[in-house]
């Protein structure tokens, strides 16, 4: 299917026809612009070591690929498969190549629910002299669309291991290492959270629940963390384009650009980003209208907005 010929208004509703869209700033973006562009001196990660969970593949690789382009010292991804973390960090050294960063990748094939591992992992950081300043929180599961009780308590609570638990402890790990340098946390969450009752979204029920828990999880941190020793922030990335779509039949060029959720995850930890401490954006909403318009306003006087809560009472 082409969209050429359609006019803007036709490509907006097929765009909401999978998903509706939650416009807080006025202005809009679906592809990569000037604000949010890694190169921009002031977004820089120089001297900073970047890991990012579920970093083979999709939004997590293109989260890397932004900080290996904002001249992050260290990005480190890891993943349950070990040929496809294998393949991702050979491309992002080519990355760092190209683009002149010089970029160090470590890369680990690790299921981040295996507890011991993870503290394998860890130790080996600490061993190899490694301070992780940045933790991107990617990994997650979700299964195929059922019942919270046709899936069973097994399926139901490995996908909270995944989405709420497995992010608990590497946030322990994180800001339990040496040194009082600023940290900062980049929560990629889900629009879905919020539209539970929505027809794509309803049918992965425990998706829903694993990952609304796990977003409260990053806003209870901030909520009693100083912007100053630890920023923390959760965004919806996008509606990136899948197979799950393309079997629906809907083109490509309707969809979310990844490289803008990757650029988006390099602002949201600058220090540009801080107003947004313990709050829930999204990846296509316009950063200087946030920063400056309206919805500035409401972030500054509202302690509630962009914050999970119970709508209504």
């Amino acid at each position: 299917m082409s969209l050429e010929g359609l006019s803007p208004e036709v490509i907006e509703q097929l765009f909401n026809a999978v998903l509706p869209q939650k416009n807080v700033t006025p202005n809009i973006h679906r592809e990569p612009y000037p604000a949010v562009s890694p190169t921009r001196p002031e977004l820089s990660q120089a001297g900073k070591a970047v890991l990012v969970t579920g970093g083979g593949t999709g939004v997590g690789y293109s989260i890397a690929q932004s900080f290996v382009r904002a001249a992050a010292d260290t990005v480190i991804i890891i993943g349950r498969r070990e040929s496809v973390i294998a393949e991702a960090a050979s491309k992002l050294e080519k990355e760092a190549k190209s683009v002149g960063t010089g970029t160090k990748i470590i890369s680990r094939s690790l299921d981040a629910t295996d507890l011991a591992k993870v503290d394998a992992f860890w130790n080996d950081l600490a061993a190899q002299g490694v301070n992780v300043d940045v933790y991107v929180a990617n990994a997650a599961k979700f299964s195929d669309g059922k019942s919270i009780l046709e899936l069973g308590f097994d399926e139901v609570w490995s996908q909270i291991e995944t989405n709420t638990k497995s992010p608990l402890y590497f946030v322990n790990k994180f800001c339990a290492q040496p040194g009082d340098k600023k940290k900062y946390i980049v929560n990629v969450s889900t629009q879905a959270i919020h539209l539970t009752t929505h027809p794509q979204i309803a049918n992965r029920p425990a998706y829903t629940l694993s990952k609304t828990a796990g977003t409260l999880l990053f806003q209870l941190i901030a909520q009693t963390e100083p912007s100053e020793k630890l920023q923390v922030i959760s965004y919806h990335p996008g509606i990136i384009y899948g197979d799950e779509f393309e079997k629906m039949g809907l083109p490509a060029e309707i969809f979310d650009n990844v490289q803008l959720c990757g650029d988006f995850a390099v602002w949201a930890a600058s220090e540009e980003a801080e107003f947004l401490h313990g709050r829930f954006v999204w990846a296509g909403w316009d950063v200087d209208d946030l920063a400056n318009g309206e919805a500035r306003k409401r972030i500054d006087s509202d302690p509630f907005y962009l914050r999970s809560s119970v709508v209504g009472v």
